[in-house]
């Protein structure tokens, strides 16, 4: 059905989100946040307090660029900073997704990245990085500012000693660079276990950059449409 993402409100995609990505594994109780600027200049954010597998449309919250909370019945996290200033720094960057889902999140604890290996991580060809300075939590502006230097204009990201971040210019590039993240450190994490490599995709920079694009071009609105549609049918509540 193509369109549905795009019929819905923010808050609706926003809640959607959360709950998509609670069931690919990047929940983890209380903590973490997906955030999205908006064209007023505000930002949208799930609330701090209800975990993204109960979040619903009318739960979100929204801050101003400086963290401070102007909507919403609910507070906001105070990690609110690690995406305020990566909103602040990157236009492209509109939709931020931040949490400690397990595999990546086991990776970033060994300093490790994963390799591009499987065809589908072609998708972060040249946008996947490392920061390996753990400064503990992100709960000012001026330590959210220094995490976006270090990001860069990396779409994925493994904090050390923390989880990770996905950034996308709309929902179906956040969430499937999310579900596509954790998969491919899923392997790297069987692979360990095996205590064999994963063998790295054939090929060269020319052919990752053009399999990169064919991914970026068809897959995140499929991969978006799909994920709602199911989502809507077994929890139509998300909308409310």
């Amino acid at each position: 059905m193509p369109g549905i993402g795009p019929s819905l409100g923010v808050e609706q995609e926003l809640a959607c989100a959360l709950r998509i990505l609670a069931a690919e594994g990047w929940q983890e109780n209380l903590s973490g946040h997906i955030t999205v600027a908006l064209d007023d200049g505000t930002i949208a954010a799930n609330p701090w307090g209800k975990w993204w597998s109960e979040v619903q449309a009318s739960d979100i919250v929204r801050v101003d660029i400086d963290g401070r909370l102007v909507g919403g019945r609910y507070d906001v996290t105070p990690a609110v900073f690690l995406h305020t200033e990566l909103h602040r720094a990157r236009a492209d960057a509109r939709i931020v997704v931040h949490n400690h889902p397990y595999h990546a999140t086991l990776l970033a604890c060994l300093g490790v990245l994963p390799a591009i290996s499987h065809q589908n991580s072609a998708l972060f060809h040249g946008e996947l990085v490392l920061v390996d300075e753990y400064d503990g939590t992100v709960e000012s502006a001026t330590a959210g500012e220094g995490l976006a230097r270090r990001v860069g204009a990396s779409t994925a990201v493994l904090l050390a000693n923390h989880g990770a971040i996905v950034t996308g210019a709309t929902f179906g590039a956040a969430c499937y660079r999310a579900v596509t993240l954790e998969r491919m450190c899923r392997f790297a994490v069987d692979a360990l276990r095996c205590a064999m490599p994963l063998r790295p995709l054939p090929g060269n920079a020319a052919g990752y950059a053009a399999l990169k694009a064919e991914l970026d071009r068809n897959t995140p609105d499929a991969y978006w449409n799909g994920a709602v549609r199911q989502l809507l049918e077994r929890e139509p509540e998300v909308l409310e």
